[in-house]
């Protein structure tokens, strides 16, 4: 298993595929960061000294930008779709899998192989965002507060939470890879679709908003608040994350050890 990590991962750092998506996704998020303002109170004086409280913004620094980035998190699973086609779906595209697999690699193996490098791939891109976002809030506007235990401890619980949500989708996303061949149409659908659904459902019916506390996206952008969030919507949360995780890689084994590798 560990030889399939060092190939896949000595295969990816010597393409361009790698380093163009690196720095895609870097760039968005000090874009973000650099753009990106939230709303705080301000007072206005008219010349007919009538006083007025109004919402004026507020730049984002270093301590806050990490935790405000946050609420965008989801974005990064579009970033990490072609890491997950990189290393898990090379050897579809490059017809070296029933090569692999005759020199006596157990596919349980193979697949947990390509399902670990892209979750650590996935922890990679959670730790991008935070330090670029705290770079460049720092260097634009200042740190503004204290970077000390306190402040990782705060940054780590929604940090931490929200990669197992992240994770969780990591995982679907090999599944697609290993028992279709439309990954990156089911990989987006995943990620965009049962949103929507709900939605819609509930424009239809106001009843229905509960559906949202049951995708993953919706769980993702809450947990990016975890210390205000309620207790059972937490562990709600964490149960739907473990379901996705479980359920797509227990399939995505199971399907794979019976289908035919040409």
């Amino acid at each position: 298993m560990l030889n399939i990590i060092r190939a896949d991962l000595y295969r990816i750092l010597r393409g361009k595929g790698f380093y163009i998506t690196m720095i895609l996704m870097i760039a968005f998020i000090i874009i973000q960061t650099a753009a990106n303002s939230k709303g705080g109170v301000g007072i206005y004086i008219s010349e007919a000294d009538e006083t007025s409280v109004f919402l004026a913004p507020e730049a984002f620094t270093g301590s806050t930008a990490p935790f405000e980035m946050m609420d965008n998190t989801d974005t990064l699973l579009y970033f990490l779709l072609p890491l997950i086609l990189f290393i898990a779906a090379s050897d579809f595209s490059d017809n070296t899998l029933k090569n692999v697999l005759s020199n006596g690699m157990p596919r349980i193996r193979f697949y947990l192989s390509k399902l670990i490098l892209v979750c650590i791939f996935c922890v990679i891109f959670l730790l991008a965002q935070t330090v670029f976002s705290i770079i460049t809030g720092t260097i634009l506007r200042g740190f503004d507060g204290m970077f000390d235990i306190e402040f990782i401890g705060r940054l780590l619980r929604p940090l931490s939470a929200q990669l197992f949500m992240c994770i969780a989708v990591a995982c679907v996303g090999v599944f697609f890879v290993f028992t279709t061949k439309i990954t990156t149409g089911a990989y987006i659908a995943f990620c965009l679709l049962p949103m929507m659904i709900m939605f819609l459902l509930y424009m239809l019916n106001n009843d229905l908003d509960f559906l949202f506390k049951y995708d993953i996206i919706s769980n993702i952008r809450m947990l990016a608040n975890i210390d205000m969030a309620e207790t059972t919507d937490i562990i709600r949360a964490f149960l739907v994350g473990g379901f996705y995780i479980i359920a797509s890689t227990i399939g995505g084994i199971a399907i794979f050890r019976k289908s035919e590798v040409k």
